[in-house]
């Protein structure tokens, strides 16, 4: 029988490229899937999932700073939200969040299958939402991936197709904006990213510097910039030969997609670009890559455990992050150096990539 799914997820462009092994399952078993999300949940995945519905929701527990701050809270608009979900009937519910408030609103909407994770050990005398889910998992690993908890409730829900990793479309996406630039682009593309959503994952823009000129000394390639948004990569943009101020979630998929490579901070573009089956060499600092590197094998985390306190998951007890700051280019170009060239020699990058040995000569010169 065709049953009707709610999928909660509530956060960013990487946790939902996360939770697309159970939507492409679900709705190619004739599933209805609803996917309730934040604004930016359609433009990432409808192109991919057209089939996909989706409920558009601000969660205000998902804000960064002042979540706790229940007055300030859109509390009608809430109400509504609760009453559009419960005329909906959801035969199951799911979220991969250990968050009682995500629990809470399934229960609220009357969803008849309520399914998530719950604490385990002496954490679960603390779990104050498992008794709002009809099906309670256990993680099967201590340290276990967010796709892997998503696989978990495929499962659990009997999505056979379930297996495969996160996948976007990227032919989906494409745009006239970037037909026009890319086919002036003759070099296999390399994308450097230097934003990510928390600031204390970024690593310092000048330490991209220096990657990319050791990058120009070793490789041939067509090198494409997109900052932080809302910021001016001033000692990046000459070293680019295409850089982007602005990209609409469409675009920044399309240039991805185009890309061999992207070089970037733990972020949402590091999963997009996994999702599309590019190679991504991502700086990791505050988070554990156990639970959020970039799904796949032909990937790469930067990491240093120069903080005691890492991973502090963003909440950084310091004036800066020495996880970051500390993390010096020196230190980690020969890693990423080792690791291109492993693609090359695996076929997963074009050899074109390689300078020939008239261009290493003319750089040493």
């Amino acid at each position: 029988m065709k049953r009707k799914i709610l999928i909660v997820e509530l956060w960013g462009l990487g946790d939902l490229t996360f939770s697309t092994p159970v939507i492409a399952a679900a709705l190619a078993q004739g599933d209805e899937v609803h996917l309730l999300g934040k604004p930016h949940a359609r433009e990432l995945l409808e192109p991919s999932f057209p089939a996909l519905r989706f409920i558009p929701c601000n969660a205000p527990w998902t804000a960064y700073r002042g979540k706790y701050k229940l007055w300030n809270w859109d509390w009608l608009a809430l109400t509504r939200l609760m009453i559009r979900l419960h005329a909906e009937r959801y035969d199951i519910a799911v979220t991969a969040r250990n968050d009682p408030r995500d629990r809470f609103l399934m229960f609220l909407i009357a969803a008849k299958e309520r399914i998530g994770f719950v604490q385990n050990g002496f954490r679960a005398f603390i779990d104050t939402g498992r008794m709002f889910l009809t099906k309670r998992l256990e993680r099967l690993k201590a340290k276990q991936h967010k796709v892997e908890d998503w696989r978990q409730i495929g499962s659990e829900i009997g999505l056979p197709g379930v297996a495969a990793g996160p996948m976007l479309d990227h032919n989906r996406y494409r745009t006239e904006r970037m037909d026009g630039i890319f086919a002036g682009v003759k070099k296999p593309a390399i994308c450097l990213h230097t934003g990510a959503r928390i600031a204390v994952r970024r690593w310092p823009e000048k330490y991209f510097t220096y990657i990319i000129a050791q990058l120009r000394k070793n490789f041939d390639f067509h090198l494409i910039v997109i900052p932080e948004p809302l910021t001016l990569p001033s000692s990046l943009a000459g070293m680019a030969d295409t850089s982007f101020t602005e990209l609409s979630i469409h675009e920044l998929v399309d240039v991805l997609g185009r890309s061999g490579l992207l070089l970037c901070n733990d972020s949402g573009p590091g999963h997009i670009a996994a999702a599309c089956g590019r190679a991504v060499v991502s700086i990791f600092g505050p988070s554990d890559p156990d639970w959020f590197r970039p799904w796949g094998g032909m990937h790469k985390v930067i990491l240093r455990d120069i903080c005691p306190w890492r991973p502090c998951f963003d909440y950084c007890k310091f004036s800066e992050p020495y996880c970051m700051t500390h993390l010096l280019p020196q230190d980690v170009w020969q890693e990423i150096n080792d690791h291109i060239r492993k693609l090359i020699s695996t076929g997963a990058l074009p050899d074109r990539l390689l300078k020939s040995t008239a261009q290493l000569a003319d750089a040493r010169t």
